[in-house]
């Protein structure tokens, strides 16, 4: 309540894929990139068109019978482009470029009805639009692996089935409970819970189930159990840190949320370097956690109801307005967005350039940028943007100064390597995502990380 429309928030997935599948066809390198990552591109800019539809509807600029029509001729379009572009099957080009734009509109009017004041008429097409995108690339990618005969699959594709397995397991979890009542009760929701974390783990990936493939994974070098070893005790830090909390008893400050943000930087900053694979596998493991955790939360789930109600009173932030505490979610989704959208990023870390700054491109926005404009706008914000925000211009200076600091050390100790034209690509993100956190209403570990990442993309 309050916040803008944002409807300019339709543009950033799609605007992320364009980007990425754009810049290797500059450089002739186009082959590389997989089919199925182009598939989801263009169907994503069938749902950026039909979000423009969506905005017609909800301002009234056409009746019903017009906005289906208008629905209708996205769908064919995007059937036409999978046709043109990518030479597909007119059955396959027109399941997809239509049966994607359908399932968003539905679900778009799905999730404001059903979450109200949970998210601008933006978010709610981030959110949506990530969600479709998924479930099209699960659709492409999983049933294929599940009945692969040989069973033969590198790492990275290990994991990508596991957590589209997992992940595919609670969504259908959370929908079973919204759907039926009595899940909401204690018993039978743990019941379904260990149901469907046995189903996941016995799931077979080839000839072996999910969960050996897992085991396997994380047992098979040193390098991996350490790192492994080093999360954990980052996990019991933030619980060491929250339990503090309780005992203060007080509600905290933005500046103290920010712990949070440090934290994530820990997780993710040398994740990246070291154990991309891993951090990759983590960071969909846990966003799966976060959403039984809400859920239990919701229901009111014993005996764990109780310890959630008070984490998230002490540190509810003001635009989680809505019955469910998105912005945790969000500082998980935000730091891992461009690993998420990018096609091969762990081969981009241990690339010759070592072109990672573009997967930095969350830790470097919120976890970096954003942390600083929070603390010392906090402490030293004097002159604010304007007379309705509590944005300094203090504290957008020191978010432009630490990300560039930040930088600065990462190319002198070789992390990554700089040309001038890499700089001046970082030095605009830096920048206009400064800019961007202290003018907008939006949340900003959902939006500054998108933005980021398409303009560093366009640097690779």
């Amino acid at each position: 309540p309050g916040a803008s429309h944002g409807w300019w928030l339709c543009l950033l997935v799609p605007a992320c894929y364009a980007a990425t599948v754009w810049r290797p066809y500059q450089n002739d390198h186009h082959q590389n990139l997989p089919r199925d990552y182009k598939r989801t591109a263009i169907v994503t800019f069938g749902l950026l068109l039909q979000s423009l539809v969506i905005r017609g509807s909800l301002e009234s600029r056409w009746n019903r019978r017009q906005g289906l029509l208008l629905t209708l001729v996205v769908g064919a379009l995007s059937w036409g482009l999978l046709m043109v572009c990518l030479k597909e099957n007119v059955v396959f080009a027109g399941i997809s470029g239509v049966l994607s734009v359908l399932l968003y509109n539905q679900l778009y009017y799905t999730v404001l009805r059903t979450i109200p004041k949970s998210f601008s008429y933006g978010e709610a097409f981030i959110v949506v639009q990530g969600f479709v995108a998924f479930s099209y690339s699960l659709l492409l990618q999983l049933p294929p692996a599940l009945f692969r005969a040989d069973g033969a699959y590198t790492e990275m594709q290990t994991i990508y089935y596991i957590l589209q397995i997992g992940l595919m397991g609670i969504l259908f979890l959370v929908w079973a409970t919204y759907s039926i009542t009595w899940l909401r009760k204690t018993v039978p929701f743990w019941i379904a819970l260990v149901a469907t974390t046995a189903m996941v783990a016995l799931c077979p990936i080839g000839k072996l189930p999910a969960i050996t493939r897992l085991v396997l994974f994380l047992w098979a070098d040193m390098q991996t159990m350490i790192t492994t070893g080093m999360y954990l005790a980052l996990l019991i830090l933030t619980v060491s840190f929250v339990m503090w909390q309780f005992n203060y008893g007080r509600r905290t400050t933005t500046a103290t949320r920010k712990v949070f943000h440090f934290l994530i930087v820990l997780v993710y900053g040398p994740g990246l370097w070291y154990q991309c694979r891993l951090l990759y596998l983590a960071s969909g493991l846990m966003l799966a956690v976060l959403i039984v955790l809400e859920t239990a939360r919701l229901i009111q789930l014993a005996p764990v109801s109780n310890v959630l109600n008070t984490a998230v009173n002490l540190f509810i932030d003001e635009k989680d307005a809505g019955a469910i505490a998105l912005t945790p979610i969000y500082l998980l989704v935000g730091c891992s967005l461009p690993l998420w959208l990018h096609p091969a990023p762990c081969d981009l870390t241990n690339s010759g350039g070592l072109q990672m700054l573009t997967l930095l491109a969350g830790v470097l926005s919120i976890g970096i940028g954003d942390t600083a404009a929070s603390v010392a706008g906090y402490h030293f914000g004097r002159h604010k943007w304007h007379a309705y925000t509590n944005k300094s211009v203090e504290g957008t200076v020191a978010s432009v100064l630490l990300q560039a600091l930040v930088i600065g050390a990462l190319y002198h100790v070789g992390v990554i390597h700089l040309t001038v034209g890499r700089a001046a690509y970082a030095g605009i993100a830096v920048i206009v995502n400064a800019l961007v956190e202290s003018r907008t209403d939006q949340i900003d570990n959902l939006v500054l990380p998108l933005v980021t990442y398409l303009i560093l993309v366009s640097s690779s």
